[in-house]
């Protein structure tokens, strides 16, 4: 997962740290992260090659007096290398992402895309509000916020991977 993250990351910019000094550092996060539960990630493995990555951390709000879930999910490092692009798998790390949510009674989704990723983003319906793009499921499926012709719901697309 580390590798991925920073293939990912420096695919956009130049890294300011070392790849091992990083792995290493990152590693550790996620291990104590993922262990504690505060994130949740799934890795698509296509064999036993790391095909993608997908993370997600659930903010808790601060208690409201009206009928409003009280969290929100934050999807992060949502990556596919590049040779298994174009084939579905970061659809398939995207949906286990968004289903995790909405088991977890999450009506609203938030993540900062980089430009490659905002058509799969809003195939899935998130809309962007500034430079972070959010899903907000009550609002999903009403006429006004679908653009014309889109779909309520987006098609599979056969592509398999094993989650992890």
């Amino acid at each position: 997962m580390a590798a991925l993250r920073y293939a990912f990351r420096t695919e956009l910019e130049a890294p300011a740290e070392p790849r091992p000094q990083f792995i290493e550092r990152t590693t550790a996060w996620l291990a104590d992260r993922l262990e504690a539960g505060s994130w949740t990630g799934w890795l698509a493995r296509e064999g036993s090659e790391p095909a993608g990555l997908v993370l997600v951390h659930l903010v808790e709000k601060v208690p409201n007096p009206v009928v409003e879930p009280e969290s929100l999910g934050y999807v992060s490092s949502l990556y596919v290398r590049p040779r298994y692009r174009g084939r579905g798998v970061g659809d398939a790390l995207l949906r286990n992402a968004l289903e995790f949510c909405r088991g977890h009674g999450v009506d609203t989704v938030v993540l900062w895309p980089s430009p490659r990723s905002i058509p799969l983003y809003q195939r899935h319906g998130f809309r962007r509000q500034g430079e972070v793009m959010e899903l907000r499921w009550a609002a999903r499926n009403s006429p006004e916020f679908r653009q014309e012709g889109e779909p309520v719901s987006s098609p599979g697309t056969g592509f398999d991977p094993k989650l992890v």
